[in-house]
């Protein structure tokens, strides 16, 4: 069978997946996080999870189960070349892409993962999993739309699977599928279009 062309479909993906989230807003602050939270994961993904960084997930809501899981993908991974203009040009192995994790992602968060416990990795999934993710902001109308309709129903004609099939009718997400809803949509966009070829998209 013919691989979908997912970069059709991304960005009315991404459009309707930022409404799939509830009302209230998460409070910033520190508000009891965790230490490791607060010195090694709040500078890119925030106290609460809610990245306002474009390219950095938001982890907000995240099952920590989940969440432990990519870490520990980071700690396998191949360790990026340590000249950052080399990195750039330079691809890290097949053990990232095996992980399914970006080249953009073993270069910021494979140090972060080995330098941090597994018990404070832990501590980390678990608040981020405790955070209420941000409220979502409306699109165009009509890619929210169609969006939707490919989340809910997939679409056979392409071989696209509908998106809840793995990450849940609410986009919530479960313990080997990330969490969409209130995810930054240009990160959804970005991250997909290095997946075209695979059945599920990895944060």
């Amino acid at each position: 069978m013919k691989s979908p062309n997912w970069s059709r479909y991304t960005p009315v993906l991404a459009s309707a997946v930022l409404l799939m989230v509830p009302s209230a807003w998460a409070e910033q602050g520190t508000g009891g996080a965790p230490a490791i939270v607060t010195h090694s994961c709040s500078g890119c993904h925030g106290v609460d999870g809610n990245s306002q960084l474009p390219y950095i997930p938001r982890l907000a809501g995240l099952n920590a189960a989940y969440v432990e899981h990519k870490l520990a993908s980071f700690r396998a991974a191949a360790s990026p070349p340590v000249d950052e203009a080399l990195s750039r040009v330079v691809r890290t192995g097949r053990a990232s892409a095996y992980a399914g994790i970006t080249h953009a992602a073993t270069v910021h968060m494979v140090g972060v993962a080995r330098a941090v416990s597994g018990e404070d990795g832990k501590a980390a999934a678990q608040w981020y999993a405790s955070q209420m993710p941000a409220r979502g902001q409306s699109g165009k109308p009509n890619l929210i739309e169609e969006g939707k309709s490919l989340f809910n129903n997939g679409l056979q004609s392409q071989g696209l699977l509908a998106c809840q099939s793995c990450h849940g009718a609410a986009a919530q997400g479960s313990d080997l599928a990330p969490r969409l809803a209130g995810q930054n949509a240009s990160y959804v966009v970005d991250r997909k279009s290095t997946r075209l070829n695979s059945s599920h998209l990895g944060i």
